[in-house]
């Protein structure tokens, strides 16, 4: 992770229909469609930066970026949610939208970047699958 020194980060609040990105150490933000074309935005953006790409679990949402990304050679962790809304209410953040969650994920990884995890092999994920 040495990218991570220099704390280049994009963290992602990932819905069905939308990526709402926050790069670190910018502070720039965008919004991308959570489709094909919109993980492509996002892996051009995190080549650009050297970035490493963070985002919370979201029901199964978060897959298709996840491989896409992984497939690119970008490096994607996911971060626990639990821990991410604990971080936030330490920090004394109350409001809750897309924006600010991305924000709040990217911030929360480059605290406690062993807290994400690495994309599980493909056998693992299809049997996640099959048992959820």
């Amino acid at each position: 992770m040495d990218n991570l020194s220099h704390g280049r980060v994009i963290g992602i609040d990932v819905s069905r229909d939308w990526l709402d990105l926050y790069c670190l150490p910018d502070g720039h933000r965008g919004r991308a469609p959570n489709t094909p074309a919109g993980h492509a935005v996002v892996v051009a953006l995190a080549r650009d930066r050297d970035a490493i790409v963070c985002f919370e679990s979201t029901g199964g949402q978060e897959w298709q970026l996840w491989a896409a990304l992984e497939v690119e050679g970008v490096t994607a962790r996911q971060v626990p949610p639990a821990q991410v809304k604990a971080f936030a209410q330490s920090c004394g953040t109350r409001a809750k939208t897309d924006r600010i969650d991305a924000e709040l994920i990217a911030r929360f990884f480059a605290f406690r970047p062993e807290a994400g995890r690495s994309l599980p092999a493909e056998k693992l994920r299809l049997l996640r699958a099959l048992t959820s």
